[in-house]
């Protein structure tokens, strides 16, 4: 409603000033304005691009007021998700504001910061990070510690280190950022909502879910209120939401939100702008983590093309589009596919992201996963091992990452014959996964399966069957009676009846299952040979 609102009234009240002896160029450059405010992108650029030309004549090129339309021009491609044409205005832009107005002066610093936020969304992030450290001493220095512009520096140098993988050097920014934004600017100002939302990701991303959620709905409902259902911030809390829904497990949540989301955002922000790529990806993954596989591929495949297209083929959502591609492509026992996107991926991901980055750490565990979906153990092995002692340390040991690892760990070990070092693993993994996530998270549910697992490969079938009973029951009400998961639980259960000798109990199991997995997951699904 108020996107429509703007659009009404500002065509109206630019025809009656147009009427009027009023300097049109100072029309124009307001009406220029009003559109990126409002973040109808398109509409600024026919205001920005020719004013900028029209000054260059007129002032000369290193004019204040040509630099201001450089400014201008340059925002309206960043609103728009084009930001190899904001960077080509902002990087002269940026030197010539050094040596024109000063290195201290206020503009500089704020094209200082203009530049910055684009090489991150560029996936530039040290480049960035080069920038945005000092660029807060000076703020400090030159505008106090509570200014504005010093809180946003403070934002984006946080949000930097967030992508980077310094996930705790960000809280320790975010946290009396927040304090300090709510009493400067007030709780429902728009920067506040932002902070809001950056620390409840950051909480996400330590692993913090609950922390997360609790800022975020309500955050939700604030940002509706005050910026409007469809503004850009607005869509971006929603994605956000629906995330830590994901992470909790809460997947239908999640679906509900993103499946809207998406649609809202093909209109608002355009089908190949960067966040409507990211909403795409989104929804990809919760189909994904619901089992519906096919669905996800399907919006994965072409996605990866156009990020490649818009984003660049080493930019860092164009990275994890083919992790995710990749694993999808495991799901669907199709692990070949997989290993050939996941191996360059993991080199490219050490060169562009770090050997120790989060990301990096997820895609060599993917990797090692794929290795052992194909009976390549040792290889898994080479890998899991110092993965998991690189991310107690930089993730720490209780983070659900490092829950994850340990759990993939234990069941190499498994199928490596290695029962009792897979049980010394699995054992308390439970217990911590239980604390960490909940008991019918899951992560919780897929641990209690390998558990399981480990003791029916020692023989200890009752022991199995203790734990197994409950998990079948508690996976139908948590994933679906037909999610591939529910399924895999289904047949360790008539598996281990087997090894008891309760054929008949096995057979009630098994006899249903063959012809729910063949439409579930296709007739040529390795999983299928398997419930045979």
């Amino acid at each position: 409603m108020g996107r429509r609102w703007l659009c009404k009234i500002t065509d109206t009240t630019l025809c009656c000033l147009e009427k009027h002896d009023i300097d049109e160029q100072l029309i124009r450059k307001s009406f220029g304005t009003l559109w990126l405010m409002g973040h109808y992108g398109t509409r600024a650029l026919t205001y920005w691009k020719p004013l900028l030309e029209e000054t260059k004549i007129l002032l000369g090129d290193e004019h204040s007021e040509t630099l201001v339309c450089m400014d201008h021009l340059a925002l309206t491609y960043h609103d728009l998700g084009r930001y190899n044409e904001a960077f080509y205005l902002q990087k002269p832009l940026w030197e010539t504001s050094k040596r024109v107005m000063g290195e201290e002066h206020p503009d500089t610093l704020t094209r200082t910061s203009n530049l910055a936020l684009t090489y991150r969304y560029l996936g530039r992030y040290n480049e960035a990070l080069d920038l945005q450290k000092p660029l807060l001493e000076a703020s400090k220095q030159v505008m106090g510690e509570e200014h504005p512009d010093t809180l946003a520096c403070t934002s984006d140098l946080a949000l930097t280190y967030r992508y980077l993988g310094r996930y705790n050097e960000a809280l320790d920014l975010q946290k009396p950022l927040l304090e300090a934004s709510k009493q400067v600017m007030g709780e429902e100002h728009p920067d506040t909502l932002t902070d809001t939302s950056n620390l409840a990701v950051t909480y996400r991303y330590l692993g913090r879910y609950n922390e997360a959620l609790d800022l975020q709905k309500p955050l939700l409902e604030v940002s509706k209120q005050v910026m409007g259902e469809e503004h850009p911030d607005t869509l971006t809390h929603t994605s956000n939401l629906a995330m830590t829904y994901s992470y909790l497990g809460r997947y239908n949540e999640a679906l509900d939100l993103q499946k809207h989301l998406l649609e809202v955002s093909k209109q608002v922000m355009g089908e190949e702008h960067p966040d409507t790529l990211t909403d795409t990806s989104n929804l990809a993954v919760t189909y994904s983590y619901l089992g519906r596989y096919n669905e996800a591929l399907d919006l994965q495949k072409p996605l990866l093309e156009v990020s490649k297209q818009v984003m660049g083929d080493e930019h860092p959502d164009t990275l994890t589009r083919t992790s995710n591609l990749a694993m999808t492509y495991s799901y669907l026992g199709r692990y070949n596919e997989a290993l050939d996107l996941q191996k360059p991926l993991l080199e490219v991901s050490k060169q562009v992201m770090g050997d120790e980055h989060p990301h990096t750490l997820t895609r060599t565990s993917n990797l090692a996963m794929t290795y052992r979906y194909l009976g390549r153990y040792n290889e898994a092995l080479d890998l899991q091992k110092p993965l998991l002692e690189v991310s107690k340390q930089v993730m720490g040991e209780e983070h659900p990452h490092t829950l994850t690892y340990t759990s993939n760990l234990a069941m190499t070990y498994s199928y490596l014959g290695r029962y009792n070092e897979a049980l010394d693993l699995q054992k308390p993994l439970l217990e911590v996964s239980k604390q960490v996530m909940g008991d019918e998270h899951p992560h919780t549910l897929t641990c209690t399966s390998y558990l399981a697992l480990t003791y029916r490969y020692l023989g200890r079938y009752n022991e199995a069957l203790e734990l197994q009973k409950p998990l079948l029951e508690a996976s139908k009400q948590v994933l679906g009676e037909e999610h591939p998961y529910t399924l895999t639980h289904t047949n360790n259960l008539a598996m281990t009846y087997r090894d008891l000798g309760r054929y008949n109990a096995a057979l009630d199991l098994k006899k249903p299952l063959f012809e729910v997995s063949k439409q579930v997951m296709g007739e040529e699904h390795p999983g299928n040979v398997i419930s045979m």
